[in-house]
């Protein structure tokens, strides 16, 4: 199956380090392998996965409507979870854990929808605005236009833009980020980031970066480096 690279988590990749791009769409035609995680990794991924189950605690206690569309051991086909998420949108469930939307080429599953009642969409007389769990004390920027790119695919959906999307940080504080405030450069920057991979992702070159030590393709870029010694 081709490798999607329209998502949000994606070009959050791209604009940590562009290479990765290139590694992720060749990785099986190269043969590229991955670094394997790190005791450090896998205890930093297993910390943000219970941060964000311990955000649905805390939403359950404060909602009756919640479905989880991310637990249970089968796998089904992203197209099935995007139904079953519009569904769920349409009828009004108060909180959405682990849906999926595609408009067009992009696509990408949320960590949480949460009901806004004070704001009518086509969907009815509520909205819904997108929470993504970070288990960090502050919001960077990387953040920033990854959630933004979220709340782009939300807007299909439901036939109008959130005014704001939220980021839930350490302690359960949730910080809301103003879309007006942010969606120009994020747009901005999408589009070089699709134009990258429709123009330039054959001549791109690994560069040695701040996201060196946290990039799984690390090792490749070395052995490219050693290969130009």
């Amino acid at each position: 199956m081709k490798k999607n690279l329209y998502s949000p988590s994606m070009f959050k990749s791209y604009l940590n380090c562009k290479y990765t791009i290139f590694n992720e769409f060749y990785e099986e035609k190269l043969k590229l392998k991955r670094t394997e995680d790190t005791e450090s990794d896998k205890l930093r991924l297993a910390k943000g996965n219970q941060f964000e189950n311990d955000y649905l605690k805390e939403l359950q206690k404060k909602y009756s409507k919640v479905v989880d569309l991310k637990k249970g051991d089968k796998e089904i086909p992203k197209e099935e979870i995007a139904k079953q998420t519009v569904k769920c949108m349409k009828e009004g469930y108060e909180v959405i854990r682990g849906g999926y939307l595609i408009d067009g080429k992009w696509r990408g599953e949320f960590d949480f929808l949460e009901i806004n009642r004070n704001v009518k969409s086509n969907l009815g007389n509520y909205s819904y605005e997108v929470s993504d769990t970070k288990n960090t004390t502050k919001i960077k920027p990387d953040h920033i236009f990854q959630v933004a790119t979220y709340a782009d695919l939300l807007e299909k959906t439901q036939g109008i833009k959130s005014k704001n999307f939220n980021i839930v940080l350490k302690e359960m504080k949730k910080e809301k980020v103003e879309l007006e405030n942010v969606s120009e450069f994020v747009l901005m920057q999408k589009k070089k980031y699709e134009y990258f991979i429709e123009n330039e992702i054959d001549t791109a070159k690994p560069e040695k970066c701040a996201y060196c030590t946290l990039c799984p393709w690390e090792d490749n870029c070395k052995e490219i480096g050693r290969a130009h010694v």
